[in-house]
């Protein structure tokens, strides 16, 4: 999905960091050349310290971006999730599932999605990581309640996945 983004920044590997940081937090460029969640501006020297660069880096892979029309189009527009409930789901009583697997299977979420309607769980949240963005592909679920370790033994008959971890 975000392999011809990424490509564009070819040689230029630390726009490249800067670009999958911006993918990776749903962050968006404007028209101003500011930097922004939603609609909170964020401060561009914080963005380069968390990648490891400096903020001159920022600002030549926002000054692409917006000579791009389809760059352009896709970072103007770009929108944050929303807050991940995982890292927050002990307090809250709920159950956290990870599972790891390969990309190019299709029907892992239909077939997990099946598994626990079965057990009578309820799917709260669901966030899949890209391929493109991330070493190993992985899908988090949090559910209305903790997971049985019998439920682990049979998300991992599901084709495709690799790994399986319950929080």
């Amino acid at each position: 999905m975000w392999k011809n983004t990424i490509e564009k920044f070819e040689k230029y590997p630390s726009q490249q960091k800067v670009i999958i940081k911006l993918l990776q937090l749903g962050l968006k460029i404007t028209e101003n050349k500011k930097i922004c969640c939603g609609d909170v501006e964020i401060n561009m020297s914080s963005l380069a310290k968390s990648i490891n660069t400096d903020r001159r880096v920022i600002m030549s892979t926002i000054e692409n971006i917006l000579k791009d029309d389809e760059l352009k189009n896709i970072f103007s527009n770009i929108t944050p999730a929303g807050p991940v409930l995982s890292e927050i789901s002990q307090p809250l009583g709920l159950g956290v599932i990870e599972i790891e697997g390969l990309a190019e299977k299709y029907g892992i979420l239909s077939k997990v999605s099946k598994i626990l309607a079965d057990e009578r769980i309820s799917i709260l949240q669901v966030y899949a990581s890209d391929p493109y963005l991330t070493l190993t592909p992985h899908m988090t679920l949090v559910t209305d309640k903790l997971i049985a370790g019998d439920t682990i033994q049979l998300l991992l008959k599901i084709e495709g996945v690799t790994k399986v971890s319950i929080y």
